[in-house]
């Protein structure tokens, strides 16, 4: 179980499951089930308007859209690794990319694809969006005082209730505790492209909020992409997570008349 310095879930188990193609979560105390919830990126997966997607696996052909798709999903499951262990490594910059480097060699997860046809492509494009994390960071590295949770399970029961893993949890130097989320991307996002990712890191706001009874003061969500070096960021105030929380409600409002669950 995901450690967590401000989370009080030491008496729980989390099961993550597949059903019908969607993965939910089962928390458990002491082996009761608490909750079986469905994860946040699955209730925006199956209430998102899919025709831009569908146009565009038509326009590339479902080979090439199922590569794309994996190199993303995997690359983004290793760079999010990566900065997992950057951030528990201490030091300089430069002493923590060499401990983090020989760390790394080692780390299981990272090399989670390393018997697959492409994992070696899975590992390198994921340390190139590493470097574009590492390398543009200071300014965000300066403006943290503590990271509070990292890469931390989270649910409620609130809405219908759903569950997931938030990268990045931070207090900041003044004073301000900002949600981060780190993404990765084939090109540069527009506003009304990442809606999704506003309401994703919402959903993370909202149970954040429930179980440890902090308010987060706002987010940010970091793309980095394969054509810029700088990683973008959008900016969410605590108003905007608010107003994005409710607009994920209404997701789950769908989900939950679609799937009855």
């Amino acid at each position: 179980m995901l450690s967590s310095n401000t989370l009080k879930l030491e008496n729980y188990t989390i099961e993550r499951v597949q059903r019908n193609g969607m993965r939910f979560y089962q928390v458990k105390d002491d082996g009761n089930l608490v909750a079986d919830l469905p994860s946040v990126t699955t209730v925006l997966g199956q209430t998102k308007d899919q025709s831009g997607l569908d146009k565009w696996r038509k326009k590339v052909g479902d080979v090439e859209a199922d590569r794309i798709s994996t190199l993303s999903m995997n690359r983004g499951t290793i760079m999010h690794r990566l900065i997992e262990l950057y951030k528990a490594t201490s030091g300089n910059a430069s002493e923590r990319l060499i401990a983090l480097k020989e760390v790394a060699k080692e780390d299981e997860e990272t090399n989670q694809f390393k018997d697959e046809e492409l994992g070696s492509l899975f590992l390198s494009e994921a340390w190139k969006f590493f470097y574009k994390f590492y390398f543009n960071s200071s300014d965000y590295f300066d403006r943290v005082d503590e990271v509070l949770d990292a890469e931390v399970f989270l649910w409620t029961t609130k809405g219908g209730g759903w569950a997931g893993t938030v990268d990045n949890i931070s207090k900041m130097v003044d004073g301000k505790i900002l949600i981060i989320d780190y993404k990765n991307s084939r090109k540069p996002k527009r506003e009304e492209w990442v809606q999704d990712y506003f309401m994703q890191t919402a959903a993370y706001f909202v149970a954040y909020w429930d179980r440890t009874g902090i308010k987060a003061d706002g987010a940010e969500i970091w793309i980095a992409n394969e054509i810029d070096n700088i990683p973008q960021t959008f900016t969410l105030t605590q108003q905007d997570l608010e107003f994005y929380s409710q607009e994920f409600m209404r997701r789950r409002k769908l989900f939950k008349e679609k799937f009855d669950i």
